[in-house]
């Protein structure tokens, strides 16, 4: 292994300094606004919607539906005035456009942009971006407004949540939208809060962008990764007898599965009948909670565990449970619970900042630290209120993805980016 190539492994694995990276923001964002003229084009407009990750593996995670929900309106994007183009790109390969949800690519030549065109960072492509740093910036300095879709800064606040490199690597996404980005969306008001935050702290970056809010839709059926029902399924539903409650969410550390097994191992042991069910992919740091699933007494009986649930199935459980249950310990906008209230399923989530939000659509809450009886206690005492209906959710108007892209729209609109309609729409 060369001098460099030693070099460059360091240089992935660490930081620069925080001077550096600062000075680097300023002279990209100086860069491109000395670039940019003034004058807006005219008529349709091109968008290019990233969907680096989606178009390679998609997983059905709960960011995934939210990529699809949106990049699958594309018809209501193209009636607004604007020229779709998904587009990906890899750590060789530039970003170009592909036929998705096809998998052909129909052209590999790099896209080139101007003055009007938008670039949407839909996905989360944490390396994507920073592979193609050079070519986002570019794009910039042609006059290509570039918005990003960020959902929770947990990486950054709560790094021993997740893999070792995951925070690094964060890190780095966020310094080249520090250094390109003109607009962010972001799903509640927390991340926005927690985007401006690091912005300024890490990076130095307090104006020259602007940030929004965007609703998430809570229609799976019009965001569907589409593999059908299990074989069974069906009738396995049929045959649950008894009260039945629900989790979703990818297993990992900070998603509060063994506290849950821990309150239910509770109420089982006084005889409860109520059935857990656990929706959601193995993640990261999660062998024993995983050993203890597959290993549980109850599993098959009391407890089930959908690793690999479609979205026909996980509608199916929405519709068919008594309750919705989010342990989580922390979230930027908490996808399931807003899903579980669009199927107007009662809620009980854990009592943190980010969930009291919806308290006045009837959502209940468990304290934040809690033994595995007081949190069993709550669980039963909600299941009560849940069967003689006084936990209903109340005045939940349901979110379609046509709300969000109609939002998102807006705010396009709203800061000039509006796109002339499309001949013969």
């Amino acid at each position: 292994m060369g001098i460099w190539t030693k070099t460059r492994n360091t240089l992935e694995r660490c930081p620069a300094p925080r001077w550096l990276e600062r000075a680097k923001i300023q002279w990209s964002r100086h860069a491109i606004t000395a670039s940019r003229r003034t004058s807006h084009a005219h008529g349709s407009r091109r968008l290019f919607i990233d969907i680096s990750v989606i178009a390679k593996n998609d997983a059905g995670t709960g960011i995934q539906r939210v990529v699809r929900g949106i990049a699958l309106r594309e018809e209501q994007l193209r009636h607004a005035g604007w020229d779709v183009w998904f587009v990906c790109a890899t750590r060789k390969r530039p970003y170009h456009r592909i036929n998705w949800p096809h998998s052909d690519n129909i052209d590999l030549t790099p896209i080139q942009g101007q003055i009007g065109d938008v670039f949407l960072g839909l996905d989360y492509a944490l390396d994507t971006v920073r592979f193609q740093e050079r070519q986002l910036r570019h794009l910039a300095q042609k006059g290509v407004l570039q918005w990003y879709l960020v959902h929770d800064l947990l990486p950054l606040q709560r790094p021993d949540w997740f893999p070792p490199s995951a925070s690094l690597r964060f890190h780095k996404w966020l310094r080249v939208l520090a250094s390109v980005s003109d607009g962010y969306f972001c799903n509640s008001n927390q991340t926005e809060s927690d985007l401006k935050h690091s912005l300024s702290e890490l990076f130095g970056v307090k104006d020259g962008y602007v940030s929004h809010v965007l609703p998430m839709g809570t229609d799976i059926k019009n965001s569907l990764h589409t593999t059908g029902l299990p074989d069974g399924f069906e009738s396995w539903l049929e045959r649950l007898d008894g009260p039945m409650v629900l989790t979703v969410g990818t297993l990992e550390p900070r998603k509060g599965h063994n506290e849950l097994l821990d309150a239910f191992a509770e109420i089982w042991s006084r005889n409860g009948s109520t059935k857990l069910v656990l929706v959601g992919r193995e993640g990261w740091s999660v062998e024993g909670l995983m050993a203890r699933i597959r290993s549980h007494p109850e599993l098959g009986h009391r407890l089930f565990y959908f690793d690999k649930a479609s979205d026909e199935a996980l509608m199916r459980l929405y519709e068919a449970c008594d309750g919705v249950i989010i342990p989580s310990l922390a979230e930027g906008y908490g996808l399931p619970l807003i899903e579980a209230l669009g199927y107007g399923k009662p809620v009980l989530a854990r009592d943190i900042e980010v969930f009291r939000v919806h308290e006045n659509a009837g959502v209940r809450y468990f304290p934040a630290y809690s033994s595995p009886q007081t949190f069993a206690d709550r669980i039963l005492s909600w299941m009560d209120e849940a069967a003689v209906g006084t936990a209903d959710v109340t005045g939940v108007q349901p979110i379609t993805w046509e709300d969000s892209v109609t939002t998102l729209l807006e705010v396009l609109k709203s800061h000039g980016f509006e796109a002339k309609p499309l001949r013969g729409k």
